[in-house]
């Protein structure tokens, strides 16, 4: 069973010791998700939503939440780029949190961040405090969605914002030998031997991570129940994010990258692979909307719970002796 212990213990041993590359580690891979942001390589998803801001009139929240701030980069941004005035923030990984503590400080940021453990699972959020809710790929590690996405709605104030920059691809039990296979065939065929770090790829589960991508593909249904999204920036990662880790880059070829790029857009916009990662600004619904939306909220993860355990309960009674 997956435990938020669990996946505070792979995050407090991440931050010291990372195991893990990113496709976003690479600073063309940057230039290449600005371009779907904002059109350019040199913009910025931060740039993107300032000027958003401005044209809704609101360009400076009073007081912000981030929810799994890791070692604090996205605080720290809020702040120097005067977004927020001041910013709460958290994180399940007690090794992050006294990182990011620091380098608040270092930066002359600690009388305006101000952080704290706690457990996305369960939540417990003040009611309408803040202006604008961050999440910065952290909402695809939650198994209780509909809890969270409801703190975060009753959290905000009337005409605040929530912002998402998330990877909202396959759930890590969506995975499957059909769903891999375009994958495995540009792996094969774009990526030349030398440069492949395995013989072939298994299917993208992160196992020493019991929370990446719990529920990732539920990511936007769930936040179209509670929430008006008004504006959103798919940004790919669809091939890339899977064969980027399995390619050594030292040896691989110079004109790899810009090819996965190529095919990757093709894919995209051919229709054959969706894009896995999005960046999503929302606002709660209200009224006799936002009622309902919480009603599904509470009540559609028991009504789940109340499948698995008659299926269960079925399952042990036909089980062989």
């Amino acid at each position: 069973m997956t435990t938020t212990s669990d996946a505070a213990t792979f995050w407090d041993r991440e931050t010291s010791s990372p195991t893990h590359t990113s496709w976003m580690e690479n600073v063309a891979v940057r230039g290449y998700i600005n371009t779907w942001i904002m059109g350019r390589s040199d913009g910025w998803p931060f740039k993107w939503f300032t000027e958003f801001l401005q044209t809704r009139g609101t360009p400076r929240f009073e007081r912000a939440l981030s929810i799994g701030c890791g070692t604090g980069p996205l605080e720290r941004d809020l702040i120097n780029r005067d977004l927020c005035g001041v910013v709460d923030a958290f994180d399940g990984s007690l090794a992050s949190v006294e990182i990011a503590r620091r380098e608040a400080v270092r930066a002359g940021h600690g009388d305006r961040i101000h952080y704290f453990i706690a457990d996305f699972n369960r939540p417990a959020l003040p009611r309408r405090q803040y202006d604008a809710v961050f999440f910065h790929q952290s909402l695809h590690h939650v198994s209780k969605l509909e809890k969270l996405l409801a703190a975060v709605s009753r959290s905000l104030k009337p005409g605040g914002l929530l912002y998402l920059d998330e990877y909202i691809g396959p759930s890590r039990f969506d995975w499957n030998d059909d769903l891999i296979a375009v994958h495995r065939k540009m792996f094969s065929s774009m990526v030349p031997r030398e440069a492949r770090r395995v013989e072939s790829l298994s299917l993208p589960i992160q196992a020493d991570d019991p929370s990446e991508a719990i529920r990732s593909s539920e990511i936007m249904p769930k936040v179209e129940c509670g929430f008006d999204v008004v504006a959103i920036r798919p940004y790919g990662g669809s091939l890339l994010s899977v064969l980027y880790p399995w390619i050594d880059w030292t040896a691989a070829p110079d004109r790899l990258l810009q090819q996965l790029f190529d095919s990757e857009r093709s894919l995209l916009e051919s229709g054959t692979l969706p894009h896995y990662h999005a960046l999503v600004v929302a606002t709660p619904k209200r009224g006799l909307r936002g009622l309902t939306a919480r009603a599904d909220y509470f009540f559609r993860p028991k009504l789940r719970r109340l499948r698995w355990e008659l299926r269960r309960r079925i399952l042990s009674k036909d089980a062989p002796f």
